[in-house]
């Protein structure tokens, strides 16, 4: 295992970066991963056999700036290889928007949460008769913690 270090990019071409990481790889195989998570912008990081061989590959590179000295340890970029699940900070009663699909614009109340498969259930606040939605957790805004606060 090599070690991972952190690029610096042009902002916006971090995916451009990465490719020519991966074909520079193709000649030396000295590279080992690349990571470029979308949250992060101007940076990606690259585990390869030593800083210098990372520092001559970045030397013909364009849109790759600099590589930082120090050296990254896995438990730091954890987060952005498991990103969070899309109901993690919803509760049950909370009041939330629905900002896609059929509903989209309608205020509903979460009665149910299902982790394993990242949905919730919920029921439209302004329907006549309350009927039980099941929606993809990226599908909804929420907009107050519980009823009533």
């Amino acid at each position: 295992m090599g070690k991972i270090f952190v690029v610096k990019t042009q902002v916006g071409q971090e995916e451009n970066v990465a490719n020519l990481f991966e074909k520079a790889n193709r000649r030396t195989g000295k590279i080992h991963a690349i990571l470029a998570p979308k949250e992060l912008r101007g940076y990606i990081f690259v585990e390869g056999e030593d800083i210098e061989t990372i520092k001559t590959v970045i030397r013909h590179m364009r849109y790759a700036r600099d590589v930082l000295d120090k050296e990254v340890q896995i438990e730091e970029i954890e987060n952005f290889l498991f990103p969070p699940s899309a109901v993690a900070n919803i509760e049950e009663g909370m009041i939330i928007e629905l900002v896609s699909g059929p509903f989209k614009g309608e205020k509903a109340k979460v009665t149910r949460i299902d982790d394993a498969k990242e949905e919730i259930t919920v029921e439209l606040l302004d329907a006549m008769v309350p009927i039980p939605i099941t929606v993809r957790g990226e599908q909804v805004r929420v907009l107050k913690k519980k009823e009533g606060e």
